[in-house]
């Protein structure tokens, strides 16, 4: 919902219009108001995210050359957050815990790695980075994308979860899928009701004779973290920097 100036009313203004009209008995009228700002407001944030700084790349390009690169990471159990830790040193480069607010500040890099995790195919909060990348000035910037998961990278699953993420234009060695950990008890609550809704989609795209591995992955625990998955995105950015 929407002033005459096109920007979206804050949440104490939509309180107050709708109470000017209805009585204190349509409360669940003004909850769906409410609900509906909030939804708009959402949208509003995805489409119109501000570059905090489009002159900074040029200050940093002339520091160093780890301040080249920025890493950005979104963590759920601990294995995204392994693998941007390492690459981040063995880089000297920037990292960045996954901010929605702070996300424009991307644009000050020559290269930018997105590290995040799996769940029913989709990279979580990726799409938020996608859905920016022009506002933020960024579509030609260096873009690696990195995505840990439980279930086994074959080149099907690999297809179907860059298809599904919209990575399809990013070259094959600018996307990898590294090995991630599960455990049941430390997977937070809403993402254990996430799975459990999605059941057996989630093995939709697994081939055949892998989905037996990747249900007991779920079901009994899986940690494949390696520090040698990381070598070919160190070796990527070198590429990059070298270029």
């Amino acid at each position: 919902m929407t002033g005459n100036s096109g920007i979206p009313y804050s949440m104490d203004e939509i309180i107050l219009r709708t109470l000017k009209f209805h009585h204190h008995q349509y409360f669940y009228k003004i909850r769906r108001v409410c609900d509906q700002f909030r939804y708009e407001a959402r949208l509003h944030d995805m489409t119109h995210m501000r570059n905090p700084n489009r002159q900074a790349a040029k200050r940093r390009a002339s520091q160093s050359e780890g301040s080249d690169t920025i890493l950005i990471y979104n963590s759920s159990n601990g294995a995204t957050e392994k693998y941007a830790e390492w690459i981040a040193e063995a880089l000297d480069c920037d990292v960045m815990k996954y901010s929605r607010a702070k996300l424009g500040y991307a644009s000050m890099y020559k290269n930018i790695i997105f590290g995040s995790w799996i769940r029913g195919g989709e990279i979580t909060r990726f799409n938020m980075l996608r859905a920016n990348l022009s506002n933020f000035g960024i579509d030609n910037n260096n873009l690696i994308v990195f995505a840990t998961g439980v279930i086994e990278p074959t080149d099907e699953y690999r297809t179907f979860v860059k298809g599904l993420n919209g990575c399809k234009q990013l070259p094959d060695d600018c996307f990898y899928m590294l090995p991630g950990k599960y455990n049941s008890k430390d997977c937070k609550s809403a993402d254990k009701i996430a799975l459990k809704a999605m059941g057996e989609k989630i093995f939709v795209p697994v081939h055949d004779d892998q989905v037996q591995d990747a249900k007991d992955r779920f079901e009994y625990g899986y940690d494949g973290i390696d520090h040698e998955a990381i070598l070919p995105i160190l070796e990527k950015v070198r590429e990059f920097r070298g270029a």
